[in-house]
């Protein structure tokens, strides 16, 4: 193509259907959507404009819309542009030879290639229209002559602005010739879509959990009960604290301006009998005793010296040091009722739980702990305690146990012992359907270990098929671990299925787990980020490495270049996994996660 045809490509949406993400820089099949498009564009045309943040250019204002991208696209074309190509950032299957067929279209007489009408039975078109896979029209691939385009725009303009427009209002009034061009019109707006598109980059998979699954149910339980859930609601402050005021330190309640004379009875923690001081006079306390009526003052004992001058009542003399010290704890001195001590999404840990019972709270508003269930397969499989010598083929249970504890660092509750699924279809139905015991059937996640891959003796896609499952996540670009899937039972459980190799099944454990406990709960977390020497060496593009990490000694952190996935010894000493973003570059920041 000559510098006759030039490109707009919109990167400017907010995302909304995918909760605000970045929808240029999602990666499809290892590739940001933005590249992939941006790619195919170059290959046809001169000149192109990328309109959005980080782009060429803005509409104005910020996120008015396509047609207003559009207006500011082709303002920032050189004139020499007569062709101009409009296209989206989300067709990760777009190909330059679609491109080449909607060029070409517009040397054609005005036809509908999809056997409708078109808007007006003669005329030249004014644009090539892409039509997908389904008959439906894609607005944002298209090809226009600039004039017809520049012509549109401005007559949308003068009735009734831009900022807002939906794309098809381009449309309305021009003779267009459509182009059937299928798959490469799929457009990606949903976190279920970039799900559809193949195994998906590690850094989505919380979003496309979060979006693919309902949350688990609400709960009021008592904050000691529910330590380890997750606030449903903000936990906000009956009481204030302290509720009264009170003593911090053992030692002397006073009245106003000393010497004291000590004349009151001594308060004890837990008396809330009356009492009172006047001015002048002082009574010993606890720590945590009431404060007596007329108190402005506690001083500990060491700041104080006691005298007594004949038969009279002893003297509380402030010495030097107890300048502007005051141990008197006011009612609401660390938060007022009505005070919210933690946001929704924040784990009742048992420091938390015990602060909800400081601010007078019965019970608390929670979602979990999920429970969770772990079940291995594969008739190779052995106990963990069985002795030796093992028959020919069969290999011990090297990684359920350890499960139960990773799973658990992850925020997953698991009971019991796992069990084990032999490779038939008929036991896979029985885990997936909760025949296979009460575990199974109680449990709000189960935890299938193997068989998520595509072997002879790997029964669980049909038995979940069967099921009238749905697949919300099958397979991840990460090593190890990327052959893991997550699926919503017709009962409401979620299955997770983890790699057969232990490795990779802990690793999948540590990162997908907690992605998926933050789905089921609302759980916000946040990330613990470090730098790590020699991240460019570790790095492997398209996609992601997860690698043993141990302290170095010096505050930093080193990593695991290699590693084998059949056992567990490259982990060992390595009290944490470094999760390394496909493609990083040396400087950036690595994910840490406490696997166990």
């Amino acid at each position: 193509m000559t510098d006759s045809v030039g490109a707009i490509v919109l990167a400017g949406g907010r995302g909304s259907r995918l909760g605000g993400a970045d929808k240029s820089g999602i990666t499809i099949a290892g590739r940001p959507m933005l590249e992939t498009v941006v790619g195919a564009v170059a290959a046809v045309v001169g000149p192109v404009v990328t309109v959005g943040p980080g782009g060429d250019t803005r509409e104005e204002p910020a996120f008015s819309g396509p047609v207003a991208g559009i207006a500011a696209g082709l303002a920032a074309l050189a004139d020499r542009v007569d062709l101009v190509v409009v296209v989206a950032c989300d067709l990760p299957d777009l190909d330059a030879d679609t491109l080449r067929r909607l060029v070409a279209a517009l040397d054609r007489p005005a036809a509908d290639s999809t056997g409708r009408p078109a808007a007006e039975p003669t005329g030249r078109p004014a644009a090539a229209l892409a039509v997908d896979a389904d008959g439906r029209d894609q607005y944002l691939l298209a090809v226009w002559h600039r004039r017809d385009l520049a012509s549109r725009l401005e007559a949308l303009g003068r009735s009734g602005g831009l900022a807002g427009r939906p794309v098809r209002a381009l449309y309305d009034d021009e003779v267009v010739t459509r182009v059937t061009v299928g798959a490469p019109a799929r457009d990606v707006d949903t976190w279920a879509e970039v799900a559809a598109s193949g195994p998906i980059a590690l850094a989505h998979v919380r979003a496309v959990l979060r979006a693919g699954l309902t949350p688990l149910p609400t709960t009021a339980r008592p904050p000691l009960e529910a330590a380890g859930a997750v606030l449903a609601a903000p936990l906000v402050a009956a009481d204030p604290m302290p509720r009264e005021p009170v003593s911090a330190m053992d030692g002397y309640a006073l009245a106003c301006e000393g010497p004291w004379r000590l004349t009151g009875r001594a308060r004890r923690a837990g008396d809330d009998s009356p009492a009172g001081l006047v001015a002048g006079t002082a009574a010993p306390i606890a720590t945590g005793a009431l404060v007596p009526a007329g108190s402005d003052r506690v001083l500990r004992h060491e700041l104080v010296e006691v005298t007594r001058d004949g038969s009279g009542p002893a003297v509380v003399t402030a010495l030097p040091r107890a300048a502007g010290q005051n141990d008197l704890r006011p009612a609401g001195e660390d938060w007022a009722a009505g005070h919210e001590l933690a946001d929704a999404g924040a784990t009742l840990d048992p420091a938390l739980a015990s602060a909800a019972l400081s601010a007078g709270l019965t019970s608390v508003t929670v979602r979990g702990p999920v429970r969770a269930v772990v079940v291995t397969t594969g008739d190779e499989i052995l106990p963990a305690h069985t002795p030796s010598p093992l028959p020919p083929g069969r290999i011990r249970d090297t990684v359920g146990p350890l499960l139960v504890e990773v799973l658990g660092r992850a925020g997953l509750a698991c009971s019991g012992p796992p069990g084990h699924c032999p490779d038939t279809a008929e036991a896979m139905d029985a885990v997936l359907t909760g025949r296979a015991g009460s575990a199974t059937s109680d449990a709000d996640v189960v935890v299938l270990v193997g068989a998520t891959g595509r072997g002879v003796a790997d029964h669980l896609r049909p038995a979940l098929d069967r099921a009238g499952a749905t697949i919300v996540l099958d397979g991840v670009r990460v090593r190890p671990g990327g052959s893991q899937l997550v699926a919503a039972l017709p009962d409401g459980r979620v299955l997770l299925g983890l790699p057969g190799n232990p490795l990779a099944a802990v690793s999948a454990a540590a990162t997908t787990g907690r992605a998926l406990v933050d789905a089921l709960t609302g759980r916000s977390r946040p990330e613990v980020l470090v730098p790590v020497p020699g991240l460019d060496r570790a790095a492997a593009p398209g996609r992601t490495r997860i690698l043993p990490a141990r302290p170095d000694g010096a505050g930093g952190w080193s990593l695991s270049a290699r590693v084998r996935t059949a056992h567990l010894a490259d982990l060992a000493g390595a009290p944490a996994l470094a999760v390394v973003p496909e493609g990083a570059a040396s400087g950036d920041l690595v994910e840490i996660i406490d696997w166990i």
